[in-house]
């Protein structure tokens, strides 16, 4: 008797750390992203180096958060994909938007990204554009923290690919 108690209570003790770890590993994911929406509004922060290295980050977080499905060995495998060629040094081509857009769609019912209507509107000079987009990007990143929270890591994923295609999506002014 004895011993199915010690492995019950043995059992419990696994329940409740394992509970705790889990909280604790998505509350580190909110930190970073609240991090990452920081350093977004933050010119000092936001170099061509560190722009690439947040790019990184956030593909990394969004197969970390990623939840069991399907598609998430396809998911993983095309954003694992663009990562790499992140850290190569490549940024801007055809083949990485085209797999993150299958990457977004994966998470979005089939849903392809589109540019934000507020990017769509006729506006004046590269300033007034490039706050357009980090307002568009934070927008992406706030979605994702709030989905983080309300427990929906799909929509978090979404979030934080869509962040991703707005980057590395040239939009003319």
């Amino acid at each position: 008797m004895k011993k199915h108690q010690k492995a019950a209570l043995a059992a419990l003790g696994i329940l409740i750390f394992g509970g705790l770890s889990l909280q604790a590993a998505e509350k580190d994911y909110a930190a970073d992203i609240s991090r990452i929406r920081t350093n977004l509004m933050d010119p000092v922060s936001w170099t061509p180096d560190g722009c690439n290295k947040t790019l990184i980050e956030v593909l990394d977080l969004s197969t970390a958060i990623l939840p069991e499905k399907d598609y998430a060995a396809e998911f993983k495998t095309k954003v694992e994909w663009v990562r790499n060629m992140f850290t190569e040094g490549r940024m801007f081509s055809e083949k990485i938007r085209q797999y993150l857009g299958l990457s977004y769609m994966l998470v979005s019912n089939g849903a392809a990204w589109e540019v934000p209507q507020e990017m769509q509107k006729p506006y004046t000079g590269q300033a007034a554009s490039l706050e357009l987009a980090k307002k568009a990007c934070a927008g992406y990143l706030d979605s994702a923290l709030a989905e983080l929270k309300a427990g929906n890591n799909e929509g978090a994923v979404r979030g934080l690919i869509a962040f991703v295609i707005l980057i590395v999506t040239p939009i003319q002014a």
